[in-house]
């Protein structure tokens, strides 16, 4: 039944009847040497995978609900308990400059940015004007609300005492992105009256905009008109000084950077004359050197690039030589005396008069011009000198006039610029106009905008299953007890032979005896009472797992133990013992827990005697050996208590007896007391072919288990594996394999008219 807590002693059984079981044990590292210690270590500092923490929720569903159950039940009350906040938003357009009314006229007060982040700068400036305190008590004049008692703040129920305070604080400003538009949005108590208060910011924003630019402009009006008159004195004054210097240094025809002007261009003439006189000079000079040196040489004199120029020269030169030759034709024809020959003579003579005077004269006229050269190359020197001297007095000049200059040009300037800005001031002044302007007004809206009911439950909700998982999952950090196959094998690292789920008693056996006809099922006899029950088929999985174990040499002799009291050990032999019977072997139920015997009271035996009196030599197996009702199954009682089982397990006598059973059956199996409480186990693992080490699902700590791994360890017993009790198939949150029986069970197993 759904809620009911298991008792101690309820029969488990695994889920799946092969296969896993049966592979782990076979190739488990634990039967190959695998120490437990490392093993251990390796478990307690690995981390819970994605399954675990999904398995630990499944187990602590409840946990979940209930946490957000309380988180939405504690949100419905508050959100009962709050009051309706409505909203309303007046859309204003902002522009970075007003309408240009004059295009050619600024304002006094520009407000426009010239890139990107001044632009963001402005707007966010005006976001806050518009939330400044100046606006807020404008606003709180206009509609009263310094006198208005029923003007809260939004969920305060109390009167306001400061209206300028509370209402900045009913304010926002949402800009709408990429654009110049942003909203007024105003919380209230009542839609209409946050309609009103969002216009009216709008309207004084805008207001208060035009007064501030009007303001800027006769403030700007008044400055100017009180600097004009100064201005224009001190223009007068600078000018009168410039005149009067002028005037003194003869410059009131010209200005002196006019007379500096000509007086470089002069000197950079005179200085290009110089330098083309030098360089004709020089040449000449030249030409006068070979002449000197040719005087008196006529030949010499001949070669002078001037004399070889005249054209002259040439002609004379080329009559001489004509001459010549008809001369010496003549004589030769005629002789020296004859007539013809002293005429041409005459005539070869005035030639070489002429040439000789041409001559002369080009040397003459070549002195005559290197003199004249010389002669205006110095005029030029002395032109430029006097260039120069008057230079530098001009620059003299210039140091007390520039001032004198600059002083006049800059009042000049100043006093302009502000006659100017003075008549444009005056024109700004008269005209309103704003950068602002109402794109949309606000309107009441009926629909409240806070609290958000939906949402608000839906976060509480959300919060509550976190603030439930938490607790889930610190609860199964904080649960040490073995839950699962995988953990067990993980803890142990030894294989887990069997999974016994859990058989309930109680009410749910009373539903089971209205069904069935009355039969009661024994929690201890599941085997017996039921073969195809849940039970039987684990038993069974780990009886063929322990074949699988060992398939050469079968397993004798077995011990069974837990580490702790009420986990279902002597449960799980006696089932375990019965599946073996009615396999059709014959096997021995010997119970050597001889401080609290158990199995006679199961299976409806007496208890006067028992191996204790075996061991002391009292009575013979024969005698003490009991038989019941399964076929092939017998029991041999604890005994009375001795005051010393330990000791009297250690003795030779008892194993001899454990040696003389095993020959005269297939399987003994033993059930001993808990390794938590006495050692009886330790020193009967030392007797027997293996060991199984029983632990309760959800009950024994992982401590426990490893302690009771660790005490047969070190009695150097076979722990053959782990048997898993109480395992509850229904919770979802162990594994698929017992979901998988469950199909089995109920959908494959005989009905009873099939097993009859």
């Amino acid at each position: 039944m759904r809620g009911r807590r298991v008792g101690a002693s309820d029969l488990c059984v695994e889920g799946s009847p092969a296969g896993p079981c049966g592979a782990i044990g076979i190739s488990s590292p634990a039967v190959q040497g695998l120490s437990a210690p490392n093993r251990t270590d390796q478990s307690t500092i690995s981390a819970y995978d994605l399954r675990s923490y999904l398995k630990a929720l499944r187990r602590r569903w409840h946990i979940s609900l209930g946490a957000v159950a309380l988180s939405v039940a504690v949100a419905a009350l508050w959100l009962y308990r709050q009051p309706r906040i409505y909203q309303a938003a007046c859309t204003v357009v902002i522009d970075q400059q007003a309408p240009q009314v004059l295009n050619e006229v600024r304002e006094v007060i520009d407000l426009s940015g010239g890139n990107y982040w001044s632009a963001r700068e402005f707007h966010e400036t005006q976001f806050r004007v518009i939330r400044s305190k100046e606006i807020a008590e404008h606003v709180v004049e206009r509609l009263g609300f310094s006198h208005d008692k029923d003007f809260p703040i939004p969920g305060s129920t109390k009167p306001s005492k400061d209206a300028v305070s509370d209402l900045i604080s009913l304010t926002k400003v949402v800009p709408v992105k990429d654009s110049r538009i942003a909203s007024i949005v105003v919380e209230d108590r009542s839609p209409e009256r946050a309609a009103l208060i969002a216009n009216t910011i709008a309207e004084e924003y805008i207001e208060r905009n035009i007064e501030f630019r009007q303001e800027g402009s006769r403030s700007a009006a008044v400055w100017l008109g009180d600097h004009v008159v100064s201005l224009r004195e001190q223009l007068r004054r600078s000018e009168l000084a410039l005149y009067e210097y002028r005037s003194s240094k003869q410059l009131l025809d010209v200005t002196l950077d006019n007379k500096q002007g000509m007086t470089l261009t002069n000197l950079q003439s005179y200085n290009e004359k110089l330098a083309d006189i030098r360089a004709k000079r020089m040449e000449m000079e030249a030409s006068r050197k070979l002449i000197l040196a040719a005087k008196g040489d006529i030949e010499e004199q001949e070669t002078l690039p001037e004399v070889r120029q005249n054209l002259i020269l040439q002609q004379l030169r080329l009559s001489y030589i004509e001459l010549t030759k008809k001369l010496a034709d003549l004589q030769t024809r005629y002789g020296e005396k004859h007539p013809s020959v002293d005429s041409l003579r005459r005539q070869v003579q005035e030639i070489q008069r002429d040439y000789s005077g041409e001559l002369e004269k080009i040397l003459k006229s070549h002195s005559k011009a290197y003199d004249a050269i010389l002669e205006h190359e110095k005029a030029l020197v002395r032109l430029i000198s006097g260039e120069k001297q008057e230079a530098i007095e001009l620059a003299k000049i210039e140091v007390e006039y520039k001032p004198l200059s600059r002083e006049a040009e800059e009042n000049k300037r100043l006093y302009d610029l502000v006659i100017q800005r003075q008549k444009e001031t005056a024109l700004t002044g008269l005209i309103k106009h704003s950068n602002v302007r109402i794109l949309d007004r606000a309107a009441p809206i009926a629909a409240p905008v806070r609290p958000r009911k939906l949402f608000t439950l839906f976060l509480s909700a959300m919060a509550g299953a976190l603030l439930g998982v938490a607790i889930s999952l610190v609860l199964d950090v904080l649960d040490n007890t073995l839950k699962s196959q995988e953990e067990t094998e993980r803890l142990l690292g030894v294989p887990v032979l069997g999974l016994i789920p859990i058989i309930a008693t109680g009410e749910q056996t009373a539903a089971k005896r209205e069904k069935d006809g009355g039969k009661q099922r024994d929690r201890d006899l599941g085997v017996i009472g039921d073969p195809h029950s849940s039970a039987a088929e684990a038993c069974r999985s780990i009886r063929t797992n322990l074949t699988f174990l060992s398939p050469e040499r079968p397993l004798r002799s077995l011990l069974i133990t837990s580490p702790g009291p009420r986990e279902g050990k002597t449960t799980t032999a006696i089932n375990l013992a019965a599946s073996m019977a009615q396999a059709g072997g014959k096997v021995l139920l010997i119970d050597t827990d001889m401080r609290r015997p158990r199995i006679h009271k199961a299976l409806g035996l007496t208890n006067d005697a028992g191996i204790s009196n075996m061991i002391v030599g009292e009575r013979q197996a024969e005698d003490l050996i009991k038989t019941t009702s399964v076929p092939g199954l017998f029991v041999l009682p604890a005994g009375p208590t001795p005051p010393n089982p330990a000791e009297l397990l250690h003795t030779n006598r008892f194993a001899e007896l454990i040696g003389e059973l095993c020959g005269r059956f297939d399987r003994v199996i033993l059930d001993s007391p808990p390794t938590s409480a006495v050692t009886d186990p330790a020193i009967i693992s030392n007797l027997v072919d293996g060991a199984l080490l029983v632990v309760r699902a959800g009950a024994t700590t992982r401590e426990a288990a490893y302690f009771a791994r660790r005490q047969l360890d070190d009695a150097k017993a076979k722990i053959l594996g782990v048997i898993v009790n109480c395992i509850d198939y229904r919770d979802k949150s162990h594994g698929y394999n017992y979901r998988y029986y469950r199909s089995y069970q109920y959908g494959y197993s005989a009905s009873p008219s099939d097993a009859a």
